[in-house]
């Protein structure tokens, strides 16, 4: 097998280990969202239901798309860091979906998608020199993490208040 081969073949393998990752967390909590969800005051703004999984679905093979990127990339002074990051930021969204939807803990989940997007920032910042593509990939999973975190706000606001 040749390597452009090996390569395209760990590439789909990176997206699609992250997406179905991503979908069976997404699915264990889907009777949560008919419950649960569906009673609070969400913001204005919150697109429909639908929207959700398709959006995570391209995000989610992005993030892959990126973690593939960064593992297989040279090694360089920030790219130990930039793994780092890379992997706390995807443990923490993985962790989002079952401390809202599940365990009802909006507090929490707004303080994790907090942590998410500074992690994000900093990688996107931090692998913008050595791994351009990285970085430009990340901001629309960053432009949706920051709206998420707004969405996260508005009802644990809504409980709180």
């Amino acid at each position: 097998m040749n390597q452009s081969i090996k390569n395209q073949l760990s590439l789909i393998i990176w997206v699609v280990a992250i997406i179905a990752i991503g979908g069976v967390i997404g699915s264990l909590t889907k009777p949560e969202i008919s419950a649960w969800y569906s009673t609070l005051h969400r913001s204005p703004v919150t697109p429909p239901n639908y929207i959700f999984p398709i959006a995570w679905t391209i995000l989610y093979g992005i993030i892959g798309a990126c973690g593939w990127l960064i593992w297989r990339h040279q090694a360089f002074s920030k790219l130990s860091v930039i793994k780092t990051l890379y992997m706390t930021q995807l443990i923490l969204n993985w962790s989002w979906t079952p401390l809202f939807f599940h365990y009802h803990l909006t507090g929490l989940s707004l303080v994790v998608l907090v942590a998410m997007d500074i992690l994000v920032c900093a990688l996107i910042w931090l692998a913008y020199k050595k791994m351009r593509a990285v970085s430009l990939l990340m901001i629309p999973y960053l432009s949706w993490i920051l709206f998420a975190t707004y969405l996260n706000f508005y009802i644990w606001c809504d409980i709180t208040y």
